[in-house]
């Protein structure tokens, strides 16, 4: 196909023609030689869809007469052509194993300053994924200001940092210093840093174009906005359309910060480019207690993500410790995050949430320890004692929480909790625990017929009761007897063993709704038998362990999905469960922690893990879900035989 051209009068400033798709050497080298002869420089690339797009720093003629073959012609009036906003008005998504950088996603990159060792790196990883980051970050090749300080750990850092991202399912970032360090660098990394002082090494901008890898851009440290874009330019001049640009600070003459950072630059640059733009406050600040607010304020200024160096013990870091967050800073933040990205528009995804299954054996021999909900003489203990019998060690724990802490921990091998009850239904808090505690499986059920009684401190007549304790399932499970009681006080406990105790310390004129043992335990007066609204009174514990192995003679399994937001796709989703038969025992929607107005479903259903039909059906279940995630599976404790 020969192409042709019409030259008109009138010139405009420079060009962009994206053709349809892409043209062959011989179009390009004819289209060339008659631009040459007009004294205009035509420069070619193709997009990451193969399509021809040609650019010019020169006027170039603003009309085509073959048409056919143009996609669109954009005038540019800036120097930067490809990285210009004019050049993808949308804006540009980059997606790197399954994170989405950029549009309406708020991204957060967190890690150490440099890779020091395994353990240090992974414990790290394991941190920030649990607490919702979604890229980690580390240096391998530090180019540090004094040659005596610590230059990392060259490739074997690499090597660490492959080995974190794939066993905590984080993409990696990380700068390459060289091009042929860049080289080293794709093998291992899924997005190319390039550090604030190679802003400006066009051979290494030109090689991290060339492979064709995502590249985090750092903004040079006295580098004007468009110095910084035109190194943008370069990259995306050799096909690479993966640019991420990072404000990390500029050089100024305060003292105070190690760096000014320039909040400005956001807005401004989110209205001249199509990039997404990240900031890093901890560079920006190099003051630990600076990055937060700072972070704060960059994603309230538009930022599409923010990187931050965490650190276990940034105290002994071997590269800028000063500016590291301590673990529990950093959850600070993310919950920070959280609430403001929803009122800039943006979504902060959390990445704690494994979509995969992953079993891990129990080793034997193995010593029961099972953490439960109160003291001796709470309808916990009495589940676990029926459950484990006098096998096991019985771990008291004082909330929800705690429970599932301790079992994470390793202090336990299991953990009893509450999770619905025949009266006042489903206790929403061990929901939310089940999702956030995403490395511990319900492996159990078991069932207790709930009887609560009164108990009163000896001596005390039932009008003359001043204050009552009770746990909140109690009063709520007694809600008619509390009715009838004129004058009392009622008080919140945190188990039916606790409210027994407090009625005992309060002495004359105390009363407690508990359990028959503990009012026992106590001293107390058996007031009253059976005060439940309903006889039917049962309440549903799970069994929860990191030691979990699916069975072909489990008949229950719990899971968890959310859906998109478009008419039929919860219908669709359940489809999945009814062509196959399979019968739902549960299910419940609760608020998707976090992301307000968006809903998970918790079901139960009749099935196992190992046969292929349940297997082939989740299998499909993930094609219908935005999120899905098994719980465990386990033998059905209420099913009839």
């Amino acid at each position: 196909m020969r192409l042709t051209i019409t030259l008109v009068a009138q010139r405009v400033n420079d060009v962009i023609i994206s053709f349809n798709r892409g043209l062959n050497d011989l179009e390009k080298l004819e289209l060339k030689e008659k631009l040459n002869g007009e004294n205009l420089s035509p420069y070619f690339l193709e997009d990451e869809t193969g399509k021809t797009i040609l650019v010019t720093e020169n006027k170039f003629p603003s009309s085509w007469l073959d048409e056919k073959l143009v996609e669109k012609v954009i005038d540019i009036d800036t120097p930067f052509q490809l990285a210009s906003r004019s050049f993808h008005p949308q804006g540009t998504v980059i997606k790197v194993k399954g994170v989405e950088i950029g549009g309406d996603n708020l991204t957060v990159m967190a890690g150490p300053c440099a890779v020091e060792t395994e353990e240090q790196l992974f414990e790290t990883a394991e941190t920030v994924k649990k607490m919702g980051a979604h890229v980690l970050r580390g240096g391998a090749f530090k180019p540090r200001t004094s040659p005596y300080s610590f230059q990392g750990l060259g490739e074997e850092g690499l090597k660490i940092l492959a080995r974190a991202g794939e066993k905590f399912d984080l993409p990696v970032v990380t700068e390459a210093t060289s091009p042929e360090i860049a080289e080293l660098v794709a093998q291992y990394a899924d997005i190319i840093q390039i550090g604030a002082r190679n802003m400006q090494n066009f051979e290494l901008l030109k090689k991290v174009g060339f492979l064709k890898k995502p590249v985090l851009l750092k903004r040079g440290l006295s580098s004007t906005i468009e110095d910084w874009l035109l190194a943008a330019e370069y990259i995306l001049s050799w096909g690479n359309f993966q640019v991420i640009l990072c404000e990390r600070g500029i050089r100024t003459i305060e003292k105070f910060t190690r760096n000014t950072l320039d909040l400005t630059a956001i807005p401004v640059v989110k209205d001249l480019s199509h990039l997404p733009v990240i900031v890093d406050p901890s560079h920006g600040t190099g003051l630990r207690e600076k990055v937060i607010p700072m972070a704060r304020a960059a994603v309230a200024c538009g930022a599409d993500g923010i990187i931050v160096e965490v650190h276990p013990h940034p105290e002994k870091a071997l590269s800028d410790g000063p500016q590291s967050l301590y673990p529990e800073q950093f959850k600070r933040l993310m919950n920070d995050l959280e609430v403001i990205s929803i009122l800039v528009g943006k979504e902060l995804k959390k990445s704690d949430l494994p979509q995969r299954l992953e079993i891990k054996s129990k080793p034997q021999p193995l010593s029961l320890r099972v953490a439960f909900l109160g003291e001796r003489g709470s309808f916990s203990s009495q589940v676990a004692r029926r459950t484990f019998g006098e096998k096991a060690d019985l771990l008291p724990c004082s909330n929800f929480r705690e429970i599932f802490e301790k079992v994470e921990q390793g202090e336990a091998t299991h953990g009893l909790i509450p999770i619905e009850n025949t009266i006042t239904g489903s206790i929403h808090n061990n929901y939310d625990l089940l999702l956030e505690f995403s490395n511990l499986y319900v492996v159990g059920e078991r069932f207790i017929r709930v009887s609560q009684h009164l108990g009163i401190y000896p001596g005390t007549e039932k009008g003359k009761i001043q204050v009552l304790f009770a746990h909140p399932q109690g009063f709520a499970q007694c809600a008619r007897f509390i009715e009838s009681l004129k004058g009392v006080r009622v008080i919140n406990v945190g188990s039916t063993e606790e409210a027994a105790r407090r009625a005992k310390e309060f002495g004359e004129g105390g009363a407690c709704i508990s359990s028959e043992e503990a009012i026992e335990k106590y001293a107390l007066e058996l007031n009253q038998e059976e005060i439940e609204d309903n006889p039917r009174n049962f309440t549903r514990f799970l069994l929860i362990s990191p030691y979990f192995e699916p069975s072909s003679q489990d008949d229950k399994v719990s899971c968890v999905f959310a859906v998109s937001n478009y008419p039929g796709a919860l219908y669709e989703a359940l489809r999945v469960f009814a062509t196959r038969g399979v019968n739902l025992l549960k299910l419940e929607s609760r608020p998707r922690p976090g992301k307000p107005w968006e809903y998970l479903f918790y079901v139960d259903w009749e099935g196992n893990l190992k046969e292929d039909t349940y297997q082939e059906m989740i299998k499909e279940l993930s094609t219908k879900t935005s999120f899905w995630r098994i719980l465990g599976s386990y033998k059905n404790s209420w099913k009839k035989n």
